[in-house]
């Protein structure tokens, strides 16, 4: 089965939104290194692994972000 994409889907993103996007990946990079801080910081295997578990949603997001940026690309 061919997958169909709406030709918006690979329009460039405008500079606002590119810039939102830029400083929601600044953010979400930020929470990536925190969240591991903490881990490793944690003394309670509870709080290690809730940590550890947010560093990789938070990663995840990231990705996420990453990769509409990268789709909406102009070459």
């Amino acid at each position: 089965m061919e997958s169909f994409s709406p030709p918006e889907a690979f329009e460039p993103l405008s500079s606002i939104n590119l810039s939102i996007l830029e400083e929601q990946l600044s953010n979400e990079s930020l929470m990536i290194l925190k969240m591991r801080q903490y881990s490793r910081q944690c003394q309670d295997s509870e709080l290690k692994n809730l940590c550890s578990r947010l560093a990789e949603k938070h990663k995840n997001h990231y990705s996420t972000l990453y990769n509409y940026v990268v789709s909406h690309s102009s070459n």
